[in-house]
């Protein structure tokens, strides 16, 4: 990674914290086997729990409650534990795209992600199409300066 590189993560790393810059994941094609924030009980989980729980019902107490414990379990789990399993998916690629340099590549390369502006929606970049550095260089190019703290022998200076 060169000085530029540096630069520009640098700008997307404040762009994020600041809240410049809104992170769409595209699910199909981030939460899939292969991709670096995938999890696959996070896939698997919320269908199985509620069908071995029915299974248990079913041997215990009869068909009609077994099926009834399944069904309402895989609603209560399409609707509920789902939105929470996005959640964190989103936040495990957030983590991911911001931890470093060659992280964000790698994520970026995958695919499945979208940077937009979110002071304008109409600017964005899809990964992997999009160039994600040319998106921050011509959005954001205000936060790739380095302000760097002037040192007590300038302050000295300045007061003589």
């Amino acid at each position: 990674m060169n000085k530029a590189d540096s630069l520009v993560f640098k700008a997307l790393q404040k762009a994020i914290a600041e809240d410049k810059v809104h992170i769409c994941l595209i699910n199909s094609k981030i939460n899939v086997p292969g991709s670096p924030v995938y999890n696959p009980w996070e896939v698997l989980l919320p269908i199985l729990c509620p069908v071995l729980l029915g299974l248990l019902i079913i041997w215990l107490v009869g068909i009609l409650w077994g099926l009834v414990v399944m069904i309402a379990g895989i609603m209560l789990s399409s609707n509920f534990v789902k939105k929470k399993m996005e959640q964190r998916l989103w936040e495990r690629a957030k983590e991911m795209l911001i931890r470093d340099y060659a992280s964000c590549c790698d994520l970026w390369s995958f695919g499945g992600i979208v940077l937009i502006k979110t002071d304008d929606k109409k600017h964005g970049c899809l990964a992997p199409e999009g160039n994600w550095k040319d998106f921050v260089v011509l959005h954001f190019s205000d936060l790739m300066t380095e302000k760097s703290e002037p040192s007590a022998e300038t302050e000295n200076e300045k007061a003589a």
